[in-house]
């Protein structure tokens, strides 16, 4: 009885780490790592590939849902489907800074969190809310910034399970 109940424990925990292996969550982030995260510190690359990949260029009334109250000469925002979920990318290079923010529905928030402090190392400093938004801001410790920051802004209302995450890092001149 013992070594089956032991068996049965070690199969659990071989599988456990792919529960979430191929989840929402973990694609969306792994879509915003390749995308914004690696290339934050050269934005135009997000271009190229958004035009390379055929992505749509959101016209002004979508584009508000993701633009920054000031824009960059090089601000864009794209959509695009894939396994039919939408996402939408900006990038900016407004203030001295550059951004690239990623939008999408999420399954769970917390999965979501997990997974992002498993990608990154990152320290919450401030949080706030404001109706039904959550806003969330973090230190993140990337190889491209020493003064990076990471945004989540996002709902938990029913219905309403959208995600939007920024990276910010100061240009480089």
């Amino acid at each position: 009885m013992l070594k089956k109940f032991l068996i049965i424990i070690n199969i659990f925990f071989f599988f456990t780490p792919n529960l979430y292996a191929n989840s929402l969550e973990k694609d969306f982030l792994i879509k915003f790592d390749g995308l914004c995260v690696q290339n934050i510190d050269k934005i135009e690359l997000v271009n190229s590939f958004a035009k390379a990949e055929n992505w749509k260029t959101l016209p002004p009334e979508q584009e508000a849902l993701i633009a920054p109250r000031v824009k960059g000469p090089a601000f864009k925002a794209y959509g695009f489907i894939e396994n039919n979920n939408v996402f939408m990318v900006g990038i900016n290079d407004a203030e001295q800074n550059n951004t690239c923010t990623m939008v999408s529905k999420y399954n769970s928030l917390v999965q979501f969190k997990n997974i992002l402090n498993e990608f990154y190392k990152i320290k919450l400093l401030n949080q706030t809310s404001q109706g039904v938004q959550n806003l969330e801001f973090y230190s993140i410790d990337l190889i491209q910034s020493d003064n990076a920051m990471l945004f989540l802004n996002y709902s938990e209302q029913k219905g309403l399970e959208f995600i939007s995450i920024t990276v910010l890092t100061p240009q480089v001149n």
